[in-house]
């Protein structure tokens, strides 16, 4: 590397210094050197302990701006250099941003959409973005580029927000159209939480660049892989974020508490059950679309719900067992992730002229994924990154 960029790759036979340069070599022996990680969808204000959203959204901006420095350097420890942030409130996300940039603490490079657009009671409107009706949501838009937000991000459907519900699309696909329109204007790319098919059809009709959860239920919850809407989202070429392991983590949340006390409550054991049947049909639909050729991407979600920061390498490993080779569930944590959020020019591969942002693991990761647990060390833009022992 030169300075904070990688000058060249190859054989160490076949690599040289210019004369008089100061060089560090490091032997790292039977290991992988990668590019970062590439995590398409963190939440950094968030625990991860299980703490629902709307009491975290509650919470004061300073704490929450506070926890998000603190995961973010979780994240860049356990080898994510490069993470899409997929919403905070207020302005926590510009300033957690601004701080890595300034060098005032260490995190992984931040994409940002600030804050999600919602529908009035909407998924995440405590995050202070509601935005209503076509008028609305195109001024919505304005603002956000305004104060710089990276792409746009929109909840086209309800979620775990006790006021909203997953199951229910919440934009016409008029209005997410005006969303899309206005975002493609302003060289924003878009990305559409849906939770039920409804809002996958609204948001494909669209042009959204990205379905988030992408989950094939509709309106009674009854799973339904449709095809034909398979079909058009295999066809448009739209990237998908399945987030499956965040519902693992909720139901080894669950079951925890449950072992501890020695009982769950009837709501308790409801959702864990509820939680268990979602994720298998998510596996499924998720294997199918594989299989059509839909693009997947790796984002965590984490720390969002019970899901730690840390631990991106559980996204890759659930999409590997949902029917990724090795190679293809890394890829998508890696060049694919890189791509699908307007960062492949800087991330997700190594090559000469790129930032220095590399990993290297014991082991090897395409043979195996949990490779990836044993870092030896993190680079950034060619700093060595300090880590817990």
């Amino acid at each position: 590397m030169d300075g904070r960029q990688i000058s060249a790759i190859g054989p160490s036979n076949e690599i040289s210094a210019p004369d008089g340069s100061k060089v560090t070599v490091c032997d790292y022996g039977n290991s992988t050197i990668l590019p970062g990680l590439v995590d398409g969808h963190t939440h950094m204000m968030a625990p991860g302990d299980g703490t629902h959203g709307d009491i975290t959204g509650a919470e004061e901006d300073d704490i929450l701006l506070m926890r998000a420095i603190k995961n973010a350097k979780t994240f860049l420890a356990a080898g994510v250099t490069t993470a899409r942030e997929n919403g905070a409130k207020n302005k926590v996300a510009f300033s957690l941003k601004k701080g890595i940039r300034s060098g005032l603490s260490e995190g992984p490079e931040m994409i940002i959409s600030g804050r999600p657009i919602t529908i009035t009671g909407g998924h995440f409107w405590y995050c202070g973005s509601e935005a209503d009706g076509i008028d609305g949501v195109r001024q919505e838009v304005r603002k956000l580029v305004k104060e710089g937000a990276d792409f746009i991000k929109i909840m086209a459907t309800g979620g775990s927000t006790w006021s909203s519900d997953p199951l229910r699309p919440s934009y016409t696909a008029e209005e997410i159209a005006v969303i899309v329109e206005e975002a493609h204007h302003f060289g924003r790319l878009t990305a559409a939480h849906c939770a039920s098919m409804q809002g996958i059809k609204n948001s494909l009709d669209a042009g959204v660049d990205m379905i988030i959860h992408c989950v094939f239920e509709d309106e009674t919850g009854m799973y339904d892989f449709n095809e034909p809407l398979a079909e058009q989202l295999a066809a448009a070429k739209a990237w998908v974020n399945p987030t499956l392991h965040v519902v693992q983590a909720g139901i080894d949340h669950t079951e925890r508490k449950g072992y501890n006390r020695g009982w769950l409550t009837k709501d308790e054991q409801a959702s864990l059950d509820s939680s268990k049947a979602s994720l298998e049909t998510r596996v499924d639909s998720v294997n199918r679309l594989i299989k059509m050729g839909v693009r997947m991407i790796a984002g965590s979600d984490s720390p969002w719900g019970a899901f730690p920061p840390g631990e991106f390498v559980k996204e890759m490993i659930a999409l590997n067992k949902a029917g990724l080779s090795n190679t293809e569930a890394l890829v998508t944590g890696l060049s694919h992730a890189a791509e699908s959020i307007a960062a492949g020019e800087r991330a997700g591969t190594l090559s000469p002229g790129r930032p220095g942002d590399i990993l290297i693991v014991g082991g090897d990761p395409t043979s195996n994924l949990n490779a990836l647990w044993d870092i030896k060390d993190v680079y950034k833009s060619g700093v060595r990154i300090e880590r817990p022992d």
